[in-house]
């Protein structure tokens, strides 16, 4: 991998040749292109277990948020690329989490029946394989709760839709991941454990 730069490859000695400049690379032709990127995770079955007060989470992969910086200062682990959109925004992870109205237990029970849904972010400055949590968990429990006893079937929620921005500032950490928990505090034993589908895009 390399990266553009100002100066000019050295003559070669041997034959004599004219300084050339340097290969381009094509990340940072994108970024100076300001093609947006887009990252599709597609959908996901996320499996809860055990049946009883089970637990379950997901990660989005690790993305690289600047990968117009030099390779080098990257280590053997790779990230997964993404550019800045051509309004100049660093885009969103969207996330859209499926399921919540799915019943369980004869009926009894519903996906958000003692769930509990927190999220965390990890970061990088330097290497994707050195992320570390960089905040508590953020109790997010209220964008999945709905009420069945009060909205007809056809009209419950069925998902709960999530946005996530690396930053509000100029420029993001170069490496950046988000990682969603559910605890249910419930029994599901009269049948089988949550059962979410999860769709992710960034861009």
């Amino acid at each position: 991998m390399y990266w553009n730069r100002p100066q000019m490859f050295p003559p070669n000695k041997a034959g004599g040749q004219a300084p050339q400049n340097p290969p381009t690379n094509k990340l940072v032709e994108n970024r100076q292109q300001n093609t947006a990127g887009l990252w599709n995770g597609g959908q996901v079955t996320v499996l809860a277990n055990p049946v009883v007060n089970p637990i379950a989470e997901w990660r989005s992969p690790i993305f690289d948020l600047r990968p117009d910086l030099p390779f080098l200062s990257q280590g053997e682990a790779e990230a997964t690329p993404v550019y800045r959109s051509k309004t100049g925004d660093w885009g969103s992870l969207w996330v859209m989490v499926d399921g919540l109205s799915q019943t369980y237990g004869g009926g009894a029970l519903f996906g958000t029946s003692g769930l509990r849904v927190t999220y965390q972010e990890q970061a990088s400055p330097i290497d994707p394989s050195l992320t570390r949590r960089v905040n508590d968990l953020i109790d997010i429990t209220p964008e999945f709760a709905f009420n069945p006893a009060l909205i007809p079937t056809n009209q419950q929620q069925q998902s709960a839709l999530l946005q996530f921005k690396p930053t509000s500032d100029v420029d993001p950490v170069r490496y950046w991941q988000v990682i969603l928990y559910f605890t249910w505090t419930q029994d599901f034993s009269a049948g089988y454990a949550p059962q979410l589908r999860v769709q992710a895009s960034y861009y």
